[in-house]
């Protein structure tokens, strides 16, 4: 009786471990069958944006197609202000947020009738700080609205110099995205245009607000430097220079009785345009000594 009893627990034993065994290659097969599915989402994602980019890039080029040699018909070489960036799915809320914003105005131009100008006339002509200093009030400016909204959530952004260098390169950027037009690409910074990387490698949105352009190459190139990696240091590190009194970086203009519309102040614009006065602290520098250095040979090369 207990030899069979023994030889029961056994075999239970042996049962039993089998069929862990099989449990735990099940689980590795079901994971590697969900990692696959994710990478061919985000390859799917991939394609419509380029494949979207593309329509946009191709619109208005119908009526001016060039004859090749042999007869056959060649599309011209998109302008600079026509590539943008080739951005991955979104990986953080404010990506999120910017790239539904984006797609939703590409949708609208892909179905309006409105000219160029028209477009252009649609947006203010210079970025509208109000929504940033006071989420209660709102400008008719969906660009600066969203931006305003995307820079109040960060803390760490907590100074005047900032807040208002950051609003511009992200209005800026945001526009020129919306329009896609050379007038908006040519009021962005030089140093703020897409690099060649950017408009050729899918990578996060986020990258293409980092104002220094060999950083941005880098981090393209090391996608597994991610925003909670860079931003939990850069956020809280990076600095304007500006010696003079903050006030003195906004124009206020009344509209009305009880409106006003909040611009920045050209000199400062000017200003926050050399990217020599962009700066980070010790403690990012420390974190990350191989982005520093390209951020220093950026400002030393503008």
């Amino acid at each position: 009786m207990r030899e069979r009893t023994k030889w029961t627990i056994a075999n239970l034993t042996e049962q039993v471990a089998f069929l862990t065994r099989a449990l735990e290659e099940r689980g590795r097969e079901q994971a590697l069958i969900e990692s696959r599915m994710c990478a061919l989402q985000t390859e799917n994602a991939q394609l419509r944006t380029q494949n979207a980019a593309l329509q946009l890039s191709l619109i208005g080029f119908t009526g001016g197609q060039d004859q090749m040699a042999d007869g056959s018909v060649g599309v011209p070489e998109p302008q600079p202000w026509e590539m943008l960036p080739s951005n991955a799915p979104p990986t953080c809320l404010a990506d999120q947020i910017l790239q539904g914003f984006l797609a939703s105005k590409r949708e609208e131009r892909l179905s309006a009738s409105d000219t160029a100008s028209e477009r252009l006339a649609a947006y203010a002509a210079k970025p509208n700080l109000v929504s940033l200093l006071d989420k209660d009030r709102r400008p008719d400016d969906d660009i600066s609205n969203v931006v305003g909204d995307i820079i109040r959530s960060y803390l760490e952004i907590d100074t005047l110099p900032k807040q208002a260098a950051v609003f511009y390169i992200m209005s800026t950027l945001l526009k020129w995205t919306v329009l896609q037009d050379k007038q908006s690409f040519d009021l962005m910074p030089v140093w703020l245009r897409p690099t060649p990387s950017q408009i050729a490698t899918p990578h996060a949105a986020w990258i293409d607000r980092i104002p220094w352009p060999r950083v941005r190459e880098y981090l393209v190139a090391h996608p597994g430097i991610t925003l909670d990696d860079f931003a939990a240091t850069y956020s809280s590190s990076f600095c304007v220079s500006w010696p003079y009194d903050p006030s003195h970086i906004l124009i206020r203009t009344p509209t009305g009785p009880d409106t006003e519309e909040i611009t920045i102040n050209p000199v400062y614009e000017e200003h926050i345009r050399q990217l020599k006065y962009w700066t980070v602290a010790k403690t990012f520098r420390v974190r990350f000594p191989e982005i520093s250095e390209l951020m220093d040979q950026d400002s030393m090369h503008e």
